[in-house]
């Protein structure tokens, strides 16, 4: 029978962690902390009450993993995550005294993210790789604690949960070799399973270097130009009662004509079939562009004008603090391709995705092809590549490949050289590594290609998941990012607007996301009489955390 001394101190206690847990969950830690602390000191006999100890423990973490970030000063914010270390410790410490299985591995879980976490903030090189090496530590042991749990559900979970901090731990160490293996990794294992030829191989090197994570993009600002019309649908003002969601468009009707085209015409995989017909393609790329240049005199004037006026449009600008891209799912975009290719993975997301899953695409950054002429100086590419030659003339290519006197066909005969574009991201060391792997990935795609009659349907296919995400070297400047999803023509997700005439797929709601709306210089020059105010007023109303304002970039105004 309990004391009535302990039973006093376990009603008293219990009652400050629940009032604890309401202010928590109200987002008022700094009274969670008092009532947690004061919890504390009301059990003075730490052999008792162990199970509540940890809930303490537990909750003052997590109140001030919380707290740090809501702070906008570094050094608060590190001393904030360093006490969510401790107290975390302290957990762990209990969850061990309890043999608790489940509640050491969340203990030992919510630590290493802790800690990855002070890594990632620190600005001091040593303590970042301390941090991030006692991180993976933490996350090594919960992989080995995984297999005692019950639930497969639960271990998977987990499995697929510290698998991203596993990776970055090696990028915040600026291992950039371990760091690339696992990245690499990881498409291996949910695009090509199995699969280890030449050929997917250097498709899964592509991927992993044009894909971009949140450790890599970091707070790097990315601005999307939209028209002012389509920016109010987006955000429910200005007479739409309701938001609707972003859209990826179709690759068909995109800015350039070549959209899809640029690396085909590298590795000399153009269609040279010359028919009276030809049948529409099965599947089809539908993405959302990105750049990483916000308020550009550029951007405005060529995007998202409206009645034809320059720098009408808006700038919605992601990612400010660091917080846009989430986790992604590797196999999202191309699970079409997967099921096309015959593959069977319960890993695979099902056909008729929520939108909660597009919203785990990844971003892939975007690489330009240039062909060497003498008005693109070296410098320009950050890769230069040197195109197979063949050992017979222009004349003879034109009779063997059966084009007459067409020469748009015969790359490698009047053209030696290539570059490739590539806008550093983050670490200038990481993007010379990336630079590096993707030369030779490059390169043996190229090798791969050289002969055309060795080419397979299925090899040309394996192109599908990248030949999207290169673009001409006269789109250079845009310094494009997408994220992007491959389906059939047919899937049930396309919809169709009769506004626009033209197929699209639902994207996301992005209220939350988007940190702010820049108004292009001529936002109020168009004949619809539109006022920024206004739309600063409706959006206060509608979405208080955007922040609205003007361009001043200097443009003429239109035309009267």
């Amino acid at each position: 029978m309990m004391d009535i001394n302990v039973t006093v101190v376990y009603i008293n206690v219990n009652m400050l962690i629940d009032e604890a847990i309401e202010l928590f969950l109200g987002e008022k830690y700094i009274e969670a902390i008092e009532k947690l602390n004061l919890a504390w000191d009301e059990i003075q006999d730490k052999n008792t009450l162990v199970s509540e100890q940890s809930r303490i423990q537990l909750f003052l973490s997590y109140c001030y993993l919380k707290q740090s970030k809501r702070t906008k000063i570094a050094d608060d914010e590190e001393k904030l995550l360093e006490l969510a270390v401790e107290h975390n410790r302290k957990w762990l410490k209990l969850a061990h005294k309890k043999r608790d299985i489940r509640q050491q591995i969340n203990a030992q879980l919510c630590l290493g993210i802790c800690r990855f976490t002070l890594a990632k903030k620190t600005k001091k090189p040593n303590k970042r790789k301390t941090f991030s090496r006692q991180a993976r530590e933490d996350f090594l042991t919960v992989d080995e604690q995984i297999p005692q749990l019950n639930d497969d559900k639960r271990r998977g979970k987990l499995k697929k949960r510290i698998y991203p901090y596993l990776r970055d731990s090696y990028y915040l160490e600026e291992d950039w070799d371990s760091y690339f293996k696992k990245k690499k990794q990881e498409i291996q294992e949910s695009l090509f399973k199995d699969e280890t030829s030449p050929l997917k191989n250097a498709v899964a090197t592509v991927l992993a270097v044009l894909h971009i994570p949140p450790i890599e993009l970091g707070s790097i600002p990315m601005a999307h130009y939209t028209s002012p019309h389509v920016c109010h649908i987006l955000f429910g003002v200005d007479g739409n009662e309701t938001a609707s969601p972003m859209r990826l468009g179709s690759s068909t009707y995109m800015n350039d004509p070549s959209e899809g085209k640029g690396l085909l015409d590298l590795l000399n995989q153009q269609d040279l079939e010359l028919e009276n017909k030809t049948d529409g393609v099965s599947h089809n790329a539908f993405f959302t562009c990105f750049s990483s240049r916000v308020n550009d005199l550029n951007q405005f004037r060529l995007y998202g004008k409206e009645d034809g006026v320059e720098a009408s449009g808006c700038c919605l600008v992601f990612n400010k603090n660091g917080d846009w891209l989430i986790e992604a799912d590797v196999s999202v975009p191309f699970s079409s391709l997967s099921k096309k290719s015959g593959k069977d993975s319960d890993d695979l997301p099902e056909d008729g995705f929520w939108n909660d899953e597009y919203e785990k695409l990844p971003l892939y950054q975007v690489a330009y092809i240039a062909y060497k002429d003498e008005y693109i100086a070296e410098k320009k590419c950050g890769i230069w590549l040197s195109a197979p030659n063949k050992a017979f003339n222009l004349h003879q290519n034109l009779v063997q490949e059966n084009l007459g006197s067409s020469i748009r066909f015969i790359l490698d005969t009047n053209i030696s050289r290539f570059g490739i574009r590539l806008k550093p991201v983050g670490n200038e060391e990481w993007h010379q590594f990336r630079l590096e792997k993707l030369k030779e990935a490059l390169e043996e795609l190229i090798g791969f290609f050289k002969d055309k009659s060795a080419v397979s349907d299925d090899d040309k296919e394996a192109l599908e998941y990248i030949r999207y995400l290169f673009k001409d070297f006269a789109f250079r400047d845009e310094e494009e990012f997408r994220l992007l999803v491959i389906k059939p023509i047919d899937s049930e997700e396309i919809e169709y607007c009769e506004q626009t005439q033209s197929v699209y797929i639902p994207y996301a709601d992005i209220r939350k996301r988007v940190d702010e709306v820049i108004l292009g210089t001529n936002y109020e020059k168009t004949g619809n009489q539109r006022k920024a105010e206004v739309f600063r007023y409706q959006m206060k109303q509608k979405c208080p955390d955007v922040k609205v304002s003007r361009s001043t970039l200097p443009i003429n105004p239109p035309n009267k």
